[in-house]
């Protein structure tokens, strides 16, 4: 690993390394630029995560401790724990009728270490949908102009899937997809008998072929424990090794970025201040162009904490728009069963297949009519089939050999699934600087002020609806059902508070996630969203931060940010 040098001038600082930060970082340093990465969390390898350890091994067989768990968010387990922020030392704060949950990585690959794989392209509507609707602004980019960089992030993260040619969702370049389960297919027949329905193999970023020097997914299931293989994608399996293979990238894991600079005599970023989060002393670097790609929450919060004569309220928001307009993922609509003419038959372990490749049921509402009680619309994500520890064992009496029968004759009947909405951006759904409130460094805490709108309420008693009707027409028991979402913050799909447009006086960046006012910064991860959509963010989020690394690099070539 090439070591830090103070003395130089790289040509560009990369804040963050997970799918904004290790895509862009990869994209520079192939392109000739000198390629500094700060992550604030420590640099552990692929093969240092125990991914295979089995339950049994564990004190807690498979969880961690009680004490633990105030410590981290509820993603934790006791393979991957030691990714995750230590959120007793690094608070945040609520509103009063705020409830959040802000799941926060600290790691060399940041949260795509345990991301739960689902990639989908966002569709040419999307990147319209404020004129087809008349809600919020459109987005400053068409899907044609995105098109090609999803077909080039895709050739380097290995997708798998299926070829179904669909207006709303665009195919990929498709790996074979996983198959379904007998119970998955049982579940068709329930969700296409109703018009404009479909249930297609899940779109996950992992190689069910060799790829790339990377090994097929050998199915064990664990994804979200790091997969040793690097099958399934991370940016600490696929990016960071890309990136310094080229000889022009440092790496410097346990860097706090605490303040993006500005330059005294311009209107121009000179570098970034970081704390050392192992000494604790703070440092400065200096970079021509400085790319935050820290997630959505984290990059919102240091340009806010980065704040000066020039930009009181946070660095190149004259504007005003830094932090509002936060938008995400309301899950509701959860509904499980069990299929009763699966009964008895050979058990076949569910789980044991990547994150992400279940099937999935696109978006139907508001694709071709629009409802009128509520705009945008949901997909759901579903499985069908048992786990390694499945759970209605606890509900089944007895014990030893019948006790274990009955288990196993229950095996695949299990189904279930759970709608993913898009929350509308709204001025009023926006976080701020919490001074009174520091993290374990000294810097300042977000403060949340989240809630969900008439229109994700009016989406969610639809989704509940939707589910239960496909669910009968299916033949399947309805065992629970989810009245109520989980609370924001909950999907880990947060964007919107740093978004891009065409008009700086109500946007941050360009089209090129470029700031209006600071023209040597960028923000490539989610922030940098005009809306979320319903579809997974991951995906876009490398294709506009793979978009934005050619910019630079083909602006440097022609002299920009050279003399700044």
């Amino acid at each position: 690993m090439k070591q830090l040098d103070f003395k130089k001038t790289y040509d560009a600082i990369v804040v963050g390394s997970g799918a904004a930060g290790g895509m862009a970082a990869k994209e520079l340093a192939e392109r000739g630029l000198e390629v500094l990465m700060l992550e604030a969390g420590p640099y552990y390898k692929v093969d240092d995560f125990n991914h295979h350890r089995p339950v049994w091994d564990f004190p807690f067989r498979g969880s961690i401790s009680p004490r633990e768990r105030a410590k981290y968010c509820y993603a934790a387990n006791p393979w991957n724990k030691q990714t995750f922020i230590d959120e007793s030392k690094n608070p945040y704060t609520k509103a009063e009728g705020t409830d959040f949950v802000w799941v926060r990585a600290r790691s060399v690959g940041g949260k795509t270490l345990h991301w739960g794989l689902v990639s989908l392209r966002f569709s040419p509507d999307d990147f319209r949908r404020a004129s087809l609707d008349g809600y919020g602004i459109e987005w400053p980019l068409t899907y044609e102009e995105l098109e090609p960089y999803y077909r080039h992030v895709e050739s380097v993260v290995g997708i798998c899937g299926s070829y179904e040619n669909l207006p709303n969702n665009p195919d990929s370049l498709f790996l074979p997809p996983v198959p379904m389960t007998c119970g998955e297919k049982i579940l068709i027949k329930g969700v296409e008998s109703f018009p404009g329905r479909r249930l297609i193999h899940g779109r996950s970023a992992t190689v069910t072929v060799a790829h790339g020097g990377r090994p097929a997914c050998h199915f064990c299931g664990n994804c979200d424990r790091i997969c040793d293989t690097r099958s399934s994608f991370s940016s600490l399996g696929v990016l960071i090794p890309l990136a310094e293979k080229t000889g022009r990238f440092t790496l410097r894991p346990n860097a706090v970025v605490r303040e993006v600079l500005l330059a005294p005599k311009s209107n121009r970023v000179s570098g970034v201040s970081f704390i050392d989060g192992e000494n604790r002393r703070e440092y400065q670097v200096k970079g021509r162009v400085v790319m935050l790609g820290a997630s959505s929450l984290e990059s919102t919060r240091l340009l806010l904490n980065s704040t000066s004569k020039r930009y009181s309220n946070g660095l190149g928001n004259a504007s005003g728009v830094l932090g509002k307009y936060f938008c995400e993922h309301i899950m509701g609509g959860s509904i499980s069963g069990i299929i009763p003419s699966l009964k008895g038959t050979p058990p076949v372990s569910a789980d044991a297949r990547p994150h992400g490749s279940p099937p999935y049921i696109p978006k139907f509402r508001n694709v071709t009519e629009q409802r009128k009680d509520f705009i945008r619309g949901y997909g759901y994500e579903t499985g069908a089939g048992s786990g390694e520890f499945p759970g209605y064992a606890r509900a089944i009496k007895g014990f030893g050999a019948d006790f274990k029968k009955q288990v196993r004759e229950m095996y695949n009947t299990t189904v279930g699934m759970t709608a993913f909405g898009e929350v509308i951006p709204r001025a009023d759904n926006y976080v701020e600087i919490d001074k009174a409130r520091l993290d374990q460094w000294g810097i300042p805490v977000l403060k949340f002020h989240i809630t969900w709108g008439d229109n994700e309420k009016a989406m969610v008693k639809d989704m509940i609806a939707s589910s239960e009707e496909m669910f009968r027409a299916a033949g399947i028991e309805i065992v629970r059902q989810g009245r109520n979402p989980r609370p924001p913050g909950y999907s880990i799909h947060e964007a919107g508070t740093c978004r891009m447009g065409a008009d700086p006086k109500i946007s941050m960046l360009n089209k090129f996630n470029q700031s209006h006012e600071v023209p040597n910064l960028f923000v490539v991860d989610g922030s940098s969203f005009t809306s979320s959509t319903e579809k997974n963010p991951t995906l876009t989020i490398m294709a506009l931060a793979a978009r934005a690394a050619e910019y630079i690099a083909e602006e440097m070539r022609l002299g920009k940010f050279r003399g700044d």
